[in-house]
């Protein structure tokens, strides 16, 4: 009896975690570089990653990490254009075309980055 009760509580182990890995899966808690969206983190004066390739509709989410203020902007055209990032400031933009997508930050033209859109 005491080893079909063990087998139980096992099992009931196993699917539990099982069901928490799908959730958590599910709900994005892993990496972001995903089919619907990724992010850039400004951190001491650069973007990381600084080429990022995502897929017609995605969104991306630029997070300012650094103590002072940045921008996200096209170096050409007006797809990007973000107000004043200050710490902790975000800024999300959901590409509708393929092409790629050069950027800077106004502050500090030599913080460049690109977004390939495929």
């Amino acid at each position: 009896m005491k080893s079909g009760v063990i087998i139980s509580i096992v099992l009931a182990i196993l699917i539990l975690g099982g069901i928490i890995y799908y959730f958590s899966q599910s709900a994005g808690t892993g990496n972001k570089n995903t089919a619907t969206g990724a992010d850039v983190q400004i951190q001491s004066f650069s973007f990381s990653p600084s080429i990022l390739t995502v897929k017609v509709g995605d969104t991306v989410t630029w997070t300012n990490l650094d103590s002072a203020p940045h921008t996200v902007t096209s170096d050409s055209g007006t797809e990007l254009n973000s107000q004043n990032l200050d710490r902790e400031g975000i800024y999300s933009h959901e590409f509708t075309v393929a092409g790629t997508y050069e950027y800077h930050c106004a502050y500090h033209p030599s913080m460049k980055a690109k977004i390939i859109v495929e």
